[in-house]
């Protein structure tokens, strides 16, 4: 019997996260007010935009209201630590769950700049908080 994999956390795809980081920085939206956070030129279109945040409801990561005709979305809580989930999924799935097999590979395979690794010595010596942004 195949497993239904459509909702697994890990996913979760880059305009879907760029859609929740959008509808949590409104707090709360319709579809319209998704879109207009996106530049002219990378505007996707409306279905789209409604189609992701269907599916970003069927993931557990966003829900809605009905306000006369239209759809107000609004994040779940679980939706704030969606990049730290991913991560966990990924590291479980191909990593057997090792936090030190997914830094190696990351390190192995990753251009890391000297600035990063100063970053990743803080946060492993309890100095840094983690947060790149």
């Amino acid at each position: 019997m195949k497993r239904d994999r459509s909702n697994r956390i890990s996913d979760v795809g880059e305009l879907q996260l760029e859609v929740l980081d959008i509808l949590r920085d409104l707090v709360q939206g319709t579809v319209y007010d998704v879109l207009e956070q996106f530049s002219e030129e990378a505007r996707p279109r409306y279905n789209t935009v409604m189609t992701v945040l269907r599916t970003l409801e069927q993931k557990g990561l966003a829900s809605h209201t009905k306000s006369g005709r239209s759809f107000v979305y609004q994040p779940t809580p679980d939706a704030g630590n969606v990049r730290g989930k991913v991560l966990r999924d990924v590291m479980d799935r191909v990593f057997g769950g090792s936090p030190t097999r997914l830094m190696a590979a990351l390190l192995k395979e990753g251009d890391v700049s000297p600035e990063a690794l100063a970053e990743l010595r803080e946060l492993l010596d309890g100095e840094g908080d983690g947060d790149d942004e």
